[in-house]
């Protein structure tokens, strides 16, 4: 009977040395498996992090490159339109067009020769002081205008269909008011204009201005 107790007592230690084996293993494999789990977990995650990281540094690239091509443009527009504005150099440019198309007029409609002569002479000599001042605007990137004004286009067309005496009256009048203006515009011009060039233009163009006045004062004289 003894042996029996021995053997049962024997059995019973096994059991539970076996039972906290197995509970052993189990927490193990169980530990194992979590440890398994939270470390793929983890790696999911940085590689999804990692992802995001570097979409997002593709699109801080793009936007970059996008402003920096915005930024080229609008440097490319300010070097073709940042001109500088002389408004001396702008009223002279109409006001030259202008003169050159009455000059044509003058001497396909003028009443007498001398007045088809002046027209000559005025189309020659504005023709080339516009040249000259283009010239000077285009050096000194000063703004140009690229046609004379409604008013003096209107202007032409309703001195387009005087003719003869008319005509003369008309033009000579409007040679002297004109260059009156202007001889005043270029003497102010000759000594306060911001730019150089311009002013030197202003001072060495008067004597010409002058010149046409004294001309068309001198065929007016002669009108009846």
């Amino acid at each position: 009977m003894s042996f029996i107790y021995s053997l049962r007592s024997h059995l019973n230690l096994f059991d539970m040395q076996l039972t906290e084996h197995l509970l052993r293993q189990l927490l193990f494999t169980k530990t194992y498996i979590m440890k398994k789990y939270f470390f793929a977990l983890a790696l999911g995650s940085a590689a999804i992090l990692f992802i995001v990281a570097c979409n997002d540094s593709k699109k801080t690239d793009t936007t970059t490159t996008d402003t920096t091509a915005s930024t080229n443009v609008n440097k490319t527009v300010d070097t073709t339109m940042g001109k500088t504005s002389n408004e001396f150099v702008m009223i002279t440019a109409q006001n030259g067009m202008a003169e050159v198309e009455m000059a044509k007029q003058a001497q396909a409609n003028g009443g007498s020769q001398e007045v088809k002569d002046f027209g000559k002479m005025l189309e020659t000599d504005h023709s080339q002081a516009n040249a000259t001042l283009m010239g000077i605007a285009n050096e000194e990137n000063i703004m140009l205008p690229t046609s004379m004004t409604d008013e003096q286009a209107n202007h032409l067309k309703d001195m387009g269909a005087m003719k003869g005496a008319d005509f003369d009256k008309h033009f000579i009048d409007m040679m002297i008011d004109g260059h009156t203006k202007s001889i005043e515009r270029f003497k102010d011009a000759a000594a306060n204009n911001a730019n150089a060039k311009v002013k030197d233009f202003a001072s060495k163009t008067l004597p010409t201005l002058q010149k046409h006045l004294d001309k068309a004062k001198s065929i007016k004289s002669k009108m009846k």
